[in-house]
Formats: structure tokens, C-alpha cells, sequence
């Protein structure tokens, strides 16, 4: 938790303080500072953590900018680090240039400056509202509840653990799905909840593989969720059409998209005008945000929920609604699917918090076996966070495991050629002859979309150098030194003569994908699976969302939403289009109504 914001060091043991509410930085502006000399504290949202920065002032001016804690991705935030902070000195003023290679990092440098010297962005963060429902977690979940929350006359308090709101969807597409939605009807589709919930029974294997109860009820009240977002909250869903969604094709056309985009930053077209309603609601006083205050404890009492701890802070409501989102970024709980070696490249948000939450008031976990994962690229530079990513579609490449031994038809890309290796890991191999060094190899970042210098090459002999899971030969005998691996040199041995017969003798390859490596350099760079933004596995809930004990009872007044609730507990082994949006505004929704139910 951060420990201030616009305050001095010496006021510090305060319970915490709330930075301004916002989504967007600031206009910046140079500072005419009326602050008493001393060291300022503020928080900002980076790539991939908060950034804690204090703020030295003295006579009225910005005296030195130090960052002192931050989990942004070393090498790639340096630069941003070590010459934002002095820039801001110089110039006075957040008011400069951010760093092209790291421009979150930069933005959240200059975001934490402004939060620890504006006194209007600082105030105790003491409860000014009697909450009728506590929202823990700040995602499209808990915005959907607190604003609808508003609506229905509630007065919310939403607890969001970093220093902003939204989690995963800055990252995700814009689906969604739902059955007997207005977009549908437009589109002279004719659907039934039933309907829906048959062809979920179809696609994930049966009622066997599914929570029935809360199956049902979601494809029950999906519709009227998308419908609330289209016509009460104004989102844009663009040209209003249907698509067949990803992962999974149903009977039915039940999957839209919000601004016609299902690529990364397509949900912004939800998360923007919730904001805009969040804030409304905030300034009128029915919603209260307090943001960097992970909450540690939920106050169980004789079967019903009385709220959450913060620290040592109690809040109370008669309801409590847990929308923490999901783990792909706590590697023990992944690790929970059978993974002996899997990375991460989650927003640290989806820390898996909610799961023990709920554990440790009897909660139960189900579904953790299974798990979507991408197929192997990962590299573990960095232990279980994922820095980089290797071009798994690179022209010629082939796979071996740790003895050296080819696994599959390289070409499938398939995670089970992972999965099946020892300890999940496989080589991605090229020689001197298939190296085009226009043709990106390692990129970097969520999704791996950000490009390296040099295409990833330069990063690329970095690493071989440390030996940090690139290994570089002149040879190909070297090269299986280097790695241990002692069937390598039959293995290419082997994959050259059939280059040259053109026909994949042990795994069926298309001869027209093969190259020989033939010509050093010879890389070898180690890939395991990794995990994005979406975890399958749940809390168990009964039909109405809340929580559910192993021993089957429901605990009074604790519901969940969102991606906590575990697609797959929802659609069996299989994970369909538009899903966790769903899951985030058909339960939110769900809780908020429930919270008002509770107070009539």
C-alpha cells in the first residue's frame, strides 16, 4: 500500500492516502510550489507496476525526483528512469518529453510527481460515506457494480489495490457475448437463453464440466448485462454487427465487439465511458475510490459478510462484492494446471488476491487444472516474469528438448509440444543460413508486441553472452555443449538428411517449411509457455454469485464477478468469445442489484 501522497515522510503512519481520481495524466504544468520544504511521496501507473517516487522540495522548488520502488521491466524502463526525474528538476515541471522506448514508464514517473505535489490530489483517505456495498477491486467488474450501485440509490465504497483503476482491460479486446441482446435482434438473430446454455453444454464437454448454476444463470442474464452497457452507459459498438468470436463457434451469433475492435485496447470502449459514469457518480458522493488500499481480510461473522480489513482498517456493508480478477500473474496458482515451468505476461494486477481471499473464509477453487495458455516463446530471463518473447513463426526454426530431441511438426505451434517436454521447455534453433535480420526474433512487452532495437538481434547476442536462455555457437557440437544436450548433433544430423530427401521422416512436416542448419552462428533459445490476461479456473459461487462453501452453503452477502468467477467454471473446457467481459458486467450487475435488495 502506498504510505502517502502530498504529504510529508513525517506523516506517513497515516493509514494511507488516495491520490486523485484519474485515468488519464494530468494536463501538465510547471509548479508554483506553496509547500513547506520536505519530501513529498506519490504514486503513478507505469507498464507494468506502480512507481513510487519522492519528491524533494525546497524554497518553493522541485529540489531532485527520486524513484524508489518500481517493477517496471529493467533495461527496457531504464533510460525513462534515469533521466525523467532529472528533466522534471530542471525543467520544474512534469511538462517533458517522455522517453520513446519507454513511454508508460515516463508517464507514470511524471503522473507519481504530480499526485505528491498537488494538494488537492492528497486527502486522508477517511471513510466520508456509509457503504451499502464494498467493492474490492477496481476492474470493469467492480466499475460495473459501483456505478450501478449509484444508479439503484447505493452508497459504494470501491477499494482498487494500485494506483488506478481498469486492470486488464487497458489490454483487452472489446468482445462480448450475451443471448436475446438488442444488437442480436437488430441482426434478425433469434436466441434463447436456453438456447445459449445448450450450446455451452455442447462446446465444453457436458454439465459435468461446468458449475450448472451459475452456467444457467449467466446465459440468463448476459443479454440484459450488454444491453445496459449499449443503451444506460453509452458504449459504442461500433457498426452493431455479430461475429463469430474466438476459441469456440457457436450454433447461435452471440459475440459482439465494442468500437468493432478485438484487438489489444479494444475494452478501452468499455472502460472510457464507465469512467466517465464512475466519476459522476464519485463527485456526487455515492461512489467513495480509494485507490492503493489492497484489502487483507474479509469479515466473515455466523455465515454472512460484513465487510473487508484493510491493514488493520475495518470497513462495514450489509453487501461486499469481490471483483479482484483473475492469476495469470501469480505463478503458484498457475502452476496449479501441472506446469513445471510456465511465464507470465499479466499485468501485476491480476495477482490472484481475490483466491485467497476467499479461501480463508472457506472458499474453494475449481477448474485450476485447466488453463489457456499460448503456446511455448517465453523466455525465463527473468524468472517468472516475461521480458521477452521468442518469434515462435521464425522461417526454418525447429524445436528440441533438453536431451536435444525433436518433439513434433514444429509448424503446429501447438502448446502440447510444451507441455510434453521436460519441464516445459523446448530450444527454438536457427543456424547462420536462415537469418534474416530484417525478421524480428525477440520482441518484447505485453503481448510482445513492442520491438527491440535491431529487431530483438542486439538483445539477442546480449543474452547469448550471459548465456540467460540464448545460447550462440560456431558450431553445432559447441552449441550442444553448451547446452547439455547430448542427442543434439544426431537430432540435426537426422532433420538434414531429410531436408535434403525433401520429406520429414519422424514428424510429417511440409518439406517446403524445412531449412538445414547448416552454417553458423547456431542459436538455441530456451521457450516455455506463458499466460496473458486471461486465467480459467474459479472461485465457486452458487447461482446467485455468492460465495460457496465445499461444504455447499452460500455465505450471506459476499458476491463475486468477473473474471475470479473462472470462465471454464462457466463454459466447461472450452473458453468462448466475449466471456470474461461478460462475466464482469452480468455479475457486477448482478451484485449491485442483490446490495439493493439487501437495504430496502
Amino acid at each position: 500500500m502506498n504510505k502517502g501522497v502530498g504529504t510529508l515522510k513525517s506523516l506517513r503512519k497515516m493509514v494511507s492516502m488516495v491520490l486523485a481520481f484519474a485515468l488519464v495524466l494530468s494536463a501538465f504544468a510547471a509548479y508554483a510550489l506553496e509547500l513547506p520544504d520536505g519530501v513529498y511521496t506519490g504514486t503513478g501507473a507505469g507498464m507494468h507496476s506502480n512507481i513510487v517516487v519522492d519528491v524533494t522540495v525546497k524554497d518553493g522548488k522541485i529540489t531532485s525526483v527520486d524513484v524508489v520502488s518500481h517493477n517496471e521491466t529493467p533495461g527496457i524502463s531504464d533510460a525513462a528512469i534515469e533521466t525523467i526525474p532529472a528533466a522534471i528538476v530542471e525543467a520544474q515541471s512534469t511538462d517533458v518529453d517522455a522517453v520513446a522506448t519507454a513511454t508508460f514508464t515516463s508517464n507514470g514517473i511524471k503522473e507519481a510527481v504530480d499526485n505528491a505535489l498537488s494538494g488537492e490530489a492528497a486527502t486522508a483517505q477517511e471513510l466520508t460515506i456509509d457503504p451499502d456495498l464494498i467493492v474490492v477491486g477496481g476492474g470493469m467488474a467492480g466499475i460495473v457494480a459501483s456505478v450501478r450501485g449509484a444508479e439503484l440509490g447505493l452508497k459504494v465504497l470501491l477499494l482498487e489495490g494500485s494506483a488506478r483503476i481498469g486492470g486488464c482491460i487497458h489490454y483487452a479486446g472489446g468482445t462480448i457475448s450475451g443471448s436475446n441482446f438488442k444488437i442480436q435482434e437488430e441482426n434478425s438473430i433469434e436466441d434463447s437463453p436456453e438456447a445459449f446454455y445448450a450450446d455451452v453444454v455442447r462446446l465444453g464437454g457436458g454439465e459435468s464440466e461446468l458449475n450448472p448454476e451459475l452456467s444457467k444463470a449467466h446465459c440468463e442474464k448476459s443479454g440484459a448485462a450488454i444491453d445496459w452497457l449499449d443503451e444506460d452507459i453509452g458504449v459504442d459498438f461500433g457498426s452493431r454487427t455479430l461475429v463469430a468470436g474466438a476459441y469456440a463457434a457457436f450454433d447461435t451469433m452471440r459475440v459482439t465487439l465494442a468500437g468493432d475492435n478485438s484487438g489489444l485496447g479494444g475494452a478501452l470502449n468499455y472502460l472510457n465511458p464507465l469512467t466517465d459514469r464512475l466519476n459522476k457518480a464519485i463527485e456526487e458522493g455515492s461512489v467513495q475510490l480509494m485507490l492503493n488500499s489492497t484489502v487483507t481480510e474479509l469479515v466473515v461473522k455466523d455465515g454472512k459478510c460484513t465487510g473487508v480489513k484493510v491493514g488493520e482498517v475495518e470497513y462495514s456493508a450489509p453487501t461486499t462484492l469481490l471483483a479482484t480478477g483473475g492469476y495469470c500473474h501469480n505463478e503458484e496458482l498457475l502452476k496449479m494446471a501441472g506446469f513445471d515451468n510456465i511465464v507470465s505476461q499479466a499485468p501485476k494486477t491480476s495477482n490472484g488476491s481475490g483466491f485467497y481471499l476467499a479461501q480463508a473464509v472457506g472458499g474453494v477453487f475449481d477448474n485450476m487444472d485447466k488453463l489457456a495458455t499460448y503456446y511455448g516463446g517465453g523466455l525465463m530471463t527473468d524468472g517468472f516474469e516475461m521480458t521477452y518473447g521468442a518469434n515462435t513463426s521464425y522461417p526454418g526454426r525447429i524445436y528440441v528438448d533438453l536431451n536435444g530431441n525433436r518433439v513434433g511438426d514444429e509448424t503446429t505451434n501447438d502448446v502440447h509440444l510444451w507441455m510434453n517436454a521436460p519441464e516445459d521447455k523446448l530450444y527454438l534453433l536457427i543456424s547462420g543460413n536462415m537469418i534474416d535480420k530484417d525478421t524480428v526474433l525477440l520482441k518484447y512487452g505485453i503481448s510482445t508486441r513492442t520491438p527491440l532495437a535491431n529487431n530483438g538481434w542486439d538483445m539477442m547476442d546480449e543474452l547469448a553472452a550471459e548465456e540467460n536462455c540464448v545460447y550462440k555457437a560456431d558450431t553445432i557440437e559447441e552449441l550442444a555443449e553448451k547446452m547439455g544436450a547430448e542427442n543434439l548433433v544426431a537430432t540435426v544430423e537426422k532433420y538434414n538428411a531429410d531436408v535434403a530427401a525433401g520429406e520429414d521422416t519422424q514428424f510429417g512436416r511440409a518439406a517446403d517449411t524445412m531449412v538445414a542448419l547448416e552454417e553458423g552462428p547456431f542459436y538455441a533459445v530456451e521457450t516455455v509457455p506463458y499466460a496473458y490476461t486471461g486465467s480459467t479456473g474459479g472461485v465457486r459461487v452458487d447461482g446467485n454469485g455468492q460465495l460457496l462453501t465445499e461444504d455447499g452453503v452460500s455465505i450471506e452477502g459476499l458476491y463475486l464477478a468477473g473474471e475470479i468467477l473462472g470462465p471454464t467454471c462457466i463454459s466447461g473446457n472450452v473458453i468462448f468469445g466475449g466471456i470474461n467481459h461478460a462475466m464482469a458486467a452480468t455479475w457486477g450487475l448482478n451484485a449491485a442489484e442483490n446490495a439493493a435488495k439487501a437495504v430496502e
